[in-house]
């Protein structure tokens, strides 16, 4: 993600999104030069019609007419691609970024933590990209956080069971209660390796299997 993204040429990175645009842009460039045609036209035309001018008039308003047609469509035309090709170029910097969050929605939804959003210089949404790459940013240290309480926690149960073994008149059922703390940290465990921080997960996983093992061997001590 924050490797060094290439603009290509007229890139398509949404299709459905960017041709949806692209048409809307279309649409509107069509009726802006139809009104301007009527706004153009339409004067000359009832003139044209108009049976109660000259000969003259009426034939300099048919001459403009024709005039205007060799001269203002073409250009016409030639404005509305040219704006709807510069409007692919500027909606690619928004639907870029969006692209970016998707992939950065995906590694989020598997557990990564180690990532962070990285746009380029033109494109847009970069305060978004900040608030985003803080959110991340936040739950990696809330993620530190509980992982380091988790491992002081095992390491806290399990220097008490190996105390209590030594206490005479250790219970079953006092056994059963450290099994159950111990299940439910392991428990929390299992739940924290979701997530991953620069490959911390397995450290997560090996602090587990130190945990198992070192229930087994206070099953063993007790027996």
């Amino acid at each position: 993600m924050a490797e060094k993204i290439k603009r290509r040429q007229y890139p398509i990175v949404d299709r459905e999104l960017q041709y949806k645009l692209f048409a809307l842009i279309l649409i509107y460039g069509v009726i802006i030069v139809l009104f301007f045609g009527v706004s153009l036209f339409v004067p000359d035309i009832l003139d044209m019609m108009n049976e109660q001018l000259s000969l003259e008039v009426r034939a300099a308003a048919a001459a403009k007419i024709l005039s205007y047609h060799s001269k203002v469509w073409p250009t016409a035309i030639a404005l509305v691609c040219l704006i709807g090709i510069h409007s692919v170029r500027i909606f690619h910097r928004f639907i870029g970024p969006l692209y970016v969050f998707r992939l950065a929605f995906d590694k989020l939804r598997g557990g990564d933590l180690s990532f962070r959003v990285k746009l380029r210089e033109k494109d847009y949404l970069h305060k978004e990209e900040g608030a985003f790459n803080e959110m991340i940013e936040g739950l990696k240290e809330k993620w530190e956080s509980a992982h380091h309480n988790l491992t002081d926690a095992l390491e806290s149960l399990g220097s008490l069971e190996r105390a209590v073994t030594r206490v005479s008149g250790w219970r079953d059922v006092d056994q059963q209660l450290l099994d159950k703390q111990r299940g439910y940290l392991e428990a929390l465990a299992d739940n924290i390796q979701y997530f991953n921080v620069k490959g911390e997960m397995n450290q997560e996983r090996d602090m587990v299997r130190r945990s198992q093992n070192e229930k087994q061997v206070m099953k063993e001590r007790i027996k």
